[in-house]
């Protein structure tokens, strides 16, 4: 049985939806194979590792990414700069507010669920989880990913987040919920002085939802492997997955969907 991750909760349920291959949700999370990165995620570790020293989970130490290289106007190029920029701000901000960083990728796992908290602090005489966002998408209100204000409250993938982390750091302080405050710090990497910093308040019909979550899948992830996790092949999918090579399941043309009208 594997600790539950907020981000395998989440994969598991764009799975059970449809939406993503159950061979590549198996893949990261029951077999551990290691996903590369993309562009814009090995931006947001370099953005993190400039602000608070914390590694990516391989341990590899991010480099910024270097234009014009041998020339006289070799230089860091402009997305990496302001990433730099955005590292310093969160510094000034982690000032002016006096907050007391008291721990950095902590890892903290309680009763079958786990997560890795960018950062526990504390902030006005109060515990706190502060998770660092790093995004293109900082006012989009349509995107699932997108931080709009009005739209948050309905972008559920993300507020899984600091509902499992309130729930994992109460446990193991032994205090409620309640007592332990959650913050998303989201900067924008395209402009550096577009900055959210959004306290997540979450209700205790939250909490009891989050764990009968929690629950059913536990309950799930006791059948045979095999009748959980199946292939859900797809042209673009298949395409992009970084297991394809030995994978019998995949397609190189598309598959023939059916509609009624």
């Amino acid at each position: 049985m594997i600790n539950i991750s907020q981000s395998f909760l989440k994969e598991y349920a764009e799975y059970k939806s449809g939406d993503t291959c159950g061979l590549q949700v198996k893949a990261k999370y029951i077999d551990g194979i290691k996903f590369p990165s993309s562009d814009a995620m090995e931006l947001g570790n370099f953005f993190e590792y400039m602000a608070t020293g914390s590694l990516p989970r391989d341990g590899h130490t991010p480099e910024p990414k270097i234009v014009y290289k041998g020339k006289p106007n070799e230089s860091i190029s402009a997305d990496y700069q302001r990433a730099i920029q955005s590292a310093e701000l969160f510094k000034k901000i982690i000032k002016h507010y006096e907050i007391e960083i008291i721990d950095i990728g902590r890892v903290a796992t309680q009763d079958g669920m786990t997560g890795i908290m960018d950062i526990v602090a504390k902030w006005d005489d109060r515990i706190c989880i502060i998770d660092t966002k790093y995004s293109g998408l900082i006012d989009d209100k349509w995107s699932d990913f997108g931080w709009n204000l009005d739209m948050l409250p309905e972008r559920h993938n993300l507020l899984l987040q600091p509902v499992q982390y309130k729930i994992i750091l109460s446990k193991e302080l032994g205090c409620d919920p309640d007592d332990i405050d959650f913050y998303f710090f989201v900067f924008s990497s395209k402009e550096v002085m577009n900055v959210k910093l959004i306290k997540v308040n979450v209700d205790e019909i939250t909490i009891a939802n989050h764990l009968s979550t929690v629950e059913w899948v536990k309950t799930e992830l006791q059948k045979p492997i095999d009748k959980i996790f199946k292939a859900k092949p797809n042209l673009k999918r298949c395409f992009e997955c970084p297991i394809n090579d030995d994978c019998k399941f995949k397609v190189e043309v598309p598959n023939i969907d059916e509609i009624a009208y």
